[in-house]
């Protein structure tokens, strides 16, 4: 899709000079999908103390554990 915007030309020059040799356009594209993944991995690390996600997987494992043991135990 073809899209006009307005970038600082320094901003662009940089962005060029670290990627390399690419299109304008490919490094644009490269610099928004970096910044929506370090974004995603940002949102998803302020979930891990609302207790909407549980980040501790060793917990969960243990309590797994027991469940599976206490039904061996019942047979």
């Amino acid at each position: 899709m073809r899209t006009t915007i307005a970038i600082d030309e320094e901003l662009i020059e940089e962005l060029m000079r670290l990627e390399g040799e690419v299109s304008r356009s490919e490094a644009i594209r490269r610099a928004v999908e970096d910044y929506l993944q370090r974004r995603r991995i940002e949102l998803f690390m302020d979930l891990a103390g609302s207790g909407l996600v549980d980040m501790d997987w060793r917990e969960a494992e243990e309590q797994d554990l027991r469940k599976v043991k206490q039904r061996g135990r019942k047979r």
